[in-house]
């Protein structure tokens, strides 16, 4: 048995584990923030231009959202209660709608988002020249969107 810090590391990731798994990993729309649908859209378009199957042979990022693996088990392990859930096209909507919530509702507006998105970083000042222009582009197909998703790109 696992002692001290160890030991209450333990209690509280059960803990994690068994208030998601209790309530779900959906969320109702109803507690969705504003704009929800546009975000996703204008990230999808800027990561992969909407392929469910884009993969970045540098980083491994890999989807519609251009998730990182390591991000990919720790938040299908939160979101889907499966760390090792695949990346189906199901799957990465559920995950990257769930994440982008959290980071909404933690950051308060989407240029944070798609900031936080880009670098995993909350600073709000600083931003270099490449991360402004990323949030600018996500930002002008998230002004530009309407709430139905885009097609995906087609598949070699």
């Amino acid at each position: 048995m696992p002692s001290g810090r160890l030991a209450a590391v333990l209690v509280a990731f059960l803990a994690t584990i068994i208030l998601f798994g209790a309530s779900g990993p959906a969320t109702s729309a109803a507690t969705d923030p504003p704009g929800l649908a546009r975000i996703m859209n204008a990230i999808a378009r800027v990561e992969s231009g909407g392929s469910y199957t884009a993969q970045n042979a540098s980083s491994g990022a890999y989807g519609k959202y251009q998730i990182m693996p390591s991000s990919w088990q720790g938040w299908a392990a939160i979101y889907l209660g499966d760390a090792g859930a695949k990346q189906t096209p199901a799957n990465q909507e559920t995950v990257a709608a769930a994440k982008l919530r959290a980071l909404y509702r933690w950051l308060g507006n989407w240029r944070r988002v798609a900031y936080w998105w880009l670098t995993g970083s909350s600073q709000t000042s600083g931003w270099s020249y490449a991360a402004t222009r990323y949030v600018n582009k996500v930002m002008a197909y998230y002004s530009a969107s309407t709430a139905a998703p885009i097609a995906p790109a087609p598949t070699a």
